[in-house]
């Protein structure tokens, strides 16, 4: 590799100055190969950096065949560039980091649960941790764990060793690299391989919080947020919280029961309506018989009702097939096309066939048995595929 990494001895360094070495094609772009850089590319769970060189927008950086990539959408022709970090975001992902190697120090002490893997999004991280169960209270004594050692303000180290001294130290969990092996050391804590950046003191990731967690192949997946993050979140939840609280007209303390009461009650309304729409719809249903008369020994209800939910639809076709000798071509026009054809239990016709024999009008599909069939297609032809139906049931 040709570009010295300075984020790694000075995670702090905001501004350089470096030569380009190479300006290479990539993905319609371009790739800037530095002699020095203090833009970390993304890999080890961490997103790469962002910022400028010179008053270009560095997109995003990646390392490829050892070299490192610092992705612009246009040619660089300088020889000599200064690179500015956006440090707000170095910083966070600085803080999601060193939380990352909190959390899981603790998972292993606590719970002898191991990271199997970590991901860090825009916003919100997550990791993967090879235990069975968690509850409430494991994550309330975690935090309460992993937030003490960031009170102590615990200094942070970084160094490179060699093979020979890795047996020496108590690692988490052994490198996947052979040379330049790079130790974090969170005093009393932690001491794991890492090449990502961290914080220089526990204090600095100001508080970590777990946001949800969802079982996993291998164990349990958790999100979690550290310290701009965190305040973040607890901005959002206070707001929604206050918001609530002014809308329910009581205190915060207690929303919960002025929710689980307001949705009872809205449970209890929807019974009393639907019991009200079946009773509106029995009712309809007997209006209809009283004007379809029974014509030669058969009562045929056919109708077509607009913007009307299918569902009403079918608990009229059971109405009107509780009185004997009816027939019910029902059919509703909204979006698509829906549609039921039904029977009493003392007709004898065949209203599957009836309906898939018709139901090529509407380009539709659908059905159903000798009683009862249903299905839907286009709206258009919607008139034509009722009337032929209707055809082949007067033969």
């Amino acid at each position: 590799m040709r570009t010295e990494r300075l984020f790694d001895n000075d995670p702090y360094l905001k501004q350089f100055e470096a030569e380009v070495l190479e300006v290479l094609p990539y993905e319609g772009k371009y790739g800037v190969v530095l002699d020095r850089t203090a833009f970390y590319p993304e890999g080890g769970g961490q997103p790469s950096d962002s910022g400028c060189l010179d008053d270009t927008t560095v997109l995003k950086v990646i390392e490829k065949d050892g070299e490192i990539l610092h992705i612009v959408d246009k040619h660089f022709g300088v020889k000599t560039i200064k690179g500015s970090i956006d440090w707000a975001r170095r910083f966070d992902l600085m803080q999601q980091h060193t939380g990352q190697h909190i959390l899981s120090a603790c998972f292993e002490e606590l719970f002898g649960g191991s990271t199997d893997s970590f991901h860090m999004g825009k916003d919100i991280s997550s990791i993967e941790i090879n235990i069975v169960s968690f509850s409430v209270n494991d994550a309330e004594y975690l935090e309460n764990k992993a937030n003490a050692i960031i009170y102590r303000n615990l200094p942070i180290t970084v160094r490179v060793v060699s093979g020979e001294e890795l047996p020496n130290l108590p690692l988490r969990k052994m490198p996947k690299v052979t040379e330049n092996i790079r130790i974090i050391n969170i005093k009393d804590v932690d001491c794991s391989p890492c090449g990502g950046t961290h914080v220089k003191a526990t204090g600095e990731v100001g508080m970590i919080k777990i946001k949800n967690w969802e079982k996993c192949k291998g164990g349990i997946r958790f999100t979690f947020v550290c310290g701009g993050r965190a305040l973040g979140d607890y901005r959002l939840y206070n707001s929604i919280i206050r918001t609530l609280g002014e809308k329910l007209s009581v205190k915060d303390i207690n929303i919960e029961e002025a929710v689980n009461k307001m949705l009872n009650d809205f449970k209890n309304t929807e019974k009393r309506l639907l019991l009200s729409a079946r009773e509106l719809i029995k009712l309809e249903a007997e209006n209809i018989i009283e004007k379809y008369p029974a014509d030669g020994g058969i009562r045929l209800v056919s109708r077509i009702f607009d913007n009307r939910n299918i569902n009403d639809v079918k608990l009229l076709a059971q109405y009107l097939t509780q009185v004997p000798n009816t027939v019910a071509l029902l059919a509703c026009r909204n979006e698509s096309a829906q549609a039921i054809f039904s029977r009493s239990e003392d007709v004898s016709i065949d209203m599957d066939s009836i309906f898939k024999a018709a139901i090529h009008i509407i380009d539709g599909k659908g059905g159903g048995n000798s009683r009862a069939a249903q299905g839907g297609g286009r709206t258009e032809g919607l008139d034509d595929f009722i009337k032929a139906a209707e055809e082949m049931l007067m033969k």
